[in-house]
């Protein structure tokens, strides 16, 4: 069986990090260990994600969301290293889907979708079946659009292309390097939800922002975030 671990980067959280772990707890397939890397926090995230038995909590003083993500890489013990976010829920099976999808040695990375629990009617409707539909399309183009709550990586690959080392943009540069080692493998029903904050710069930022980098990828230009882009996160 492959062992999986699942990190959790982790600033300010303590409104979201409880249901979020308590989803990781009940998945069916255990994960081989849960890590939460509390980046810097300032409230009670890191006492919550303690009280959770079995949860390895990292103090990680350094604000950056791929500095987290690359401590959690870093840290883990698992083959496989599955991440998502402090405000995600991870739905039924996720792990099980994750880890039957690595039982094929070539595989590097996967990934899922993203829903939104929270946000306007319509974004919510959008998040759950418009983006499927685009994930998917942009997978037959050969153009994986991976997302940092939603994927996993296999770990010594991960690390063998130095993880992620990019602060903006950090899973999809990662998904890049990654996509020369091996296979990127969407996983439709590896599925989590995702509140609504992501839409704090604006619906067509988000949405947009995506579809044109999807657009770049495929013209060979550098993918553009803008500094705004994460205006949920503090970087």
């Amino acid at each position: 069986m492959v062992t999986v671990s699942v990190v959790v980067p982790a600033r300010n959280e303590e409104e979201f990090i409880g249901p979020c772990l308590e989803s990781i707890l009940a998945q069916k397939t255990k994960p081989h260990e849960i890590i939460v890397v509390n980046n810097g926090s300032k409230d009670r995230t890191a006492e919550i994600a303690r009280s959770y038995p079995g949860v390895k909590v990292i103090d990680q003083p350094i604000p950056g969301l791929h500095i987290a993500r690359q401590t959690g890489l870093l840290a883990a013990t698992g083959e496989v290293v599955a991440n998502t976010d402090a405000d995600c829920i991870v739905q039924p099976a996720w792990i099980a889907t994750i880890a039957r999808a690595f039982r094929d040695p070539e595989v590097v990375e996967v990934y899922g979708t993203l829903e939104f629990y929270d946000a306007p009617w319509l974004d919510r409707m959008f998040s759950r079946y418009g983006y499927p539909l685009f994930i998917a399309l942009t997978d037959k183009l050969g153009q994986p659009n991976t997302a940092g709550g939603n994927h996993a990586v296999r770990r010594s690959v991960a690390i063998e292309v130095g993880g992620y080392d990019v602060p903006y943009g950090e899973d999809l540069h990662l998904m890049l390097k990654l996509k020369e080692r091996g296979k990127i493998v969407y996983l439709p029903t590896a599925r989590v939800l995702t509140s609504g904050r992501r839409l704090k710069a604006g619906r067509w930022k988000f949405f947009g922002t995506h579809f044109s980098n999807v657009m770049r990828r495929m013209l060979g230009l550098p993918e553009n975030y803008g500094k705004d882009y994460y205006a949920d996160r503090e970087r």
